[in-house]
C-alpha cells in the first residue's frame, strides 16, 4: 500500500497506471474532461471503451479522478495529479530552443539578485505563468559609500559581502559639505559594518544614539527608506498575467478574482514556499498545502542555495491543470545553470583570494 497525507491508499496495476496517465495528460493538453473513447483512442493496446470506463469508474471510486458532471468525462484528483508527478510523470526534455533560452538569458548580472531575478523572468516566459522568487539573505555591510547627487540629494551606495548593492537615496534639507560628507561616510562604515542587511534599519538607530546626532536628520531619513524598501521579505512575483487569464480555468470574473487575490497574497505564499525541501524541486499539488486560498492551484518550485549568505525560492503558481513535465523539467535545467554561474562565481572569487 502506498501512503498519501499519512493515509494508505492502493497501490494502481499497470493497466489502471496507463489509464490514469492518458487522463492526466489529455486532460492537461485539452483542458475538457476526458471519456472512455478518448482514452481508447490512445491506449497502444487494443482495449475496449467499456473497458476503458470500466477502469476510470474504480479510478474514481479510489479517489485518483472526479467527475464534474454525470454526462461527462473525468478529470484528475489531487489524489490523482500527486500519483502521476510521484509516479507515472515520464522526464521530460526541453527542446534545444528552450535550453538556448535558459543559457542565452540566465547569466551573471553583478550581483545575486539580479541574477536570481532574470532567472524568474526565463521560466515565467518559457511556462506562460506568474513566477514567485523569494530571496533569503544573510548579507552583511561590507562598505559604505555617499554620492551627492545634487546639493540636497545625496546617494548612499551599501555593499555586501557577497556583492550585492543596495541604493538609497536620501532627500536633506540642508546643503552637505564634502568634509561632513566624508565624515559621515567613515562614520557609516565603522558602525555599520558586518551588519546584517536584515538588521540595518535596528541598527541605523543605534548609530543615531551612539555617535551620530548630528547626522540625524539624514539618518532618520535614510533609516526610513531602509526599513520600507530593504528589510522587507524579498518576494517578487514576475510574469505577463494576461496569457494566464487566457486559460479555459479564467472563463468567468470569480475565479481571475480568486486567482489574482492568490498571487497578491504574498505571505501566504512565502509560508508554504518556506517548508519545502531545502537544494529540491517541490510540487505541491491543491489542498496539500493547508492553505484554503490555495487550493486549486499548484505551486512548482526549486529551492536554490546561491552563496554561503544567500538563498532563494523560485518557482511557479498555477492552476492545477498544468504541465507538470515541462515546469518540473524547466526548473531543473534553470537549476543547473544557476549552479553554473554561481559555482564559476566562487571560484573566481577563491582564486583572487589565494592570489592576495
Amino acid at each position: 500500500m502506498l501512503k498519501y497525507k499519512g493515509e494508505n491508499i492502493m497501490e494502481l496495476d499497470d493497466r489502471k497506471k496507463k489509464i490514469l496517465a492518458l487522463v492526466v495528460e489529455n486532460y492537461i493538453e485539452s483542458a475538457e474532461p476526458v471519456g472512455s473513447k478518448q482514452i481508447a483512442d490512445n491506449y497502444e493496446n487494443d482495449i475496449s471503451p467499456a473497458t476503458i470506463r470500466n477502469e476510470m469508474k474504480q479510478l474514481e471510486e479510489i479517489g485518483f479522478l472526479e467527475q464534474p458532471h454525470i454526462s461527462a468525462g473525468r478529470v484528475p484528483s489531487t489524489l490523482g495529479y500527486r500519483y502521476y508527478v510521484d509516479n507515472l510523470m515520464s522526464n521530460n526534455t526541453l527542446s534545444m530552443v528552450d535550453i538556448d533560452y535558459i543559457n542565452n538569458n540566465i547569466v551573471s548580472y553583478g550581483s545575486v539578485e539580479k541574477t536570481l531575478e532574470h532567472a524568474a523572468d526565463v521560466v515565467s516566459k518559457l511556462l506562460n505563468l506568474p513566477a514567485v522568487l523569494n530571496i533569503k539573505t544573510t548579507d552583511v555591510v561590507e562598505n559604505v559609500k555617499i554620492l551627492k547627487i545634487s546639493e540636497k540629494i545625496l546617494l548612499i551606495i551599501l555593499m555586501s559581502n557577497s556583492g550585492n548593492v543596495k541604493d538609497v537615496i536620501v532627500q536633506i534639507t540642508d546643503s552637505l559639505p564634502e568634509t561632513r560628507m566624508d565624515e559621515l561616510s567613515r562614520l557609516l562604515n565603522k558602525n555599520l559594518k558586518g551588519t546584517p542587511l536584515e538588521n540595518l534599519s535596528l541598527a541605523l538607530n543605534d548609530v543615531v544614539k551612539k555617535e551620530l546626532s548630528k547626522f540625524s536628520n539624514i539618518l532618520n531619513e535614510m533609516e526610513h527608506i531602509v526599513r520600507k524598501e530593504l528589510d522587507e521579505p524579498k518576494n517578487n512575483m514576475k510574469g505577463n498575467m494576461e496569457s494566464l487569464l487566457a486559460l479555459p480555468e479564467f472563463s468567468n470574473t470569480n475565479e481571475i478574482k480568486k486567482f489574482l487575490n492568490v498571487v497578491n497574497t504574498k505571505e501566504i505564499i512565502n509560508e508554504v514556499l518556506n517548508k519545502i525541501d531545502k537544494d529540491d524541486i517541490s510540487v505541491i499539488i491543491g489542498n496539500e498545502n493547508n492553505q484554503m486560498l490555495l487550493k486549486d492551484y499548484s505551486l512548482i518550485s526549486l529551492d536554490f542555495t546561491a552563496t554561503d549568505t544567500t538563498s532563494a525560492t523560485l518557482g511557479i503558481v498555477s492552476p492545477k491543470r498544468v504541465d507538470y513535465k515541462k515546469a518540473v523539467s524547466t526548473l531543473k535545467a534553470v537549476n543547473d545553470r544557476l549552479k553554473k554561474i554561481f559555482g564559476k562565481e566562487k571560484e573566481d572569487k577563491d582564486g583572487a583570494r589565494k592570489e592576495d
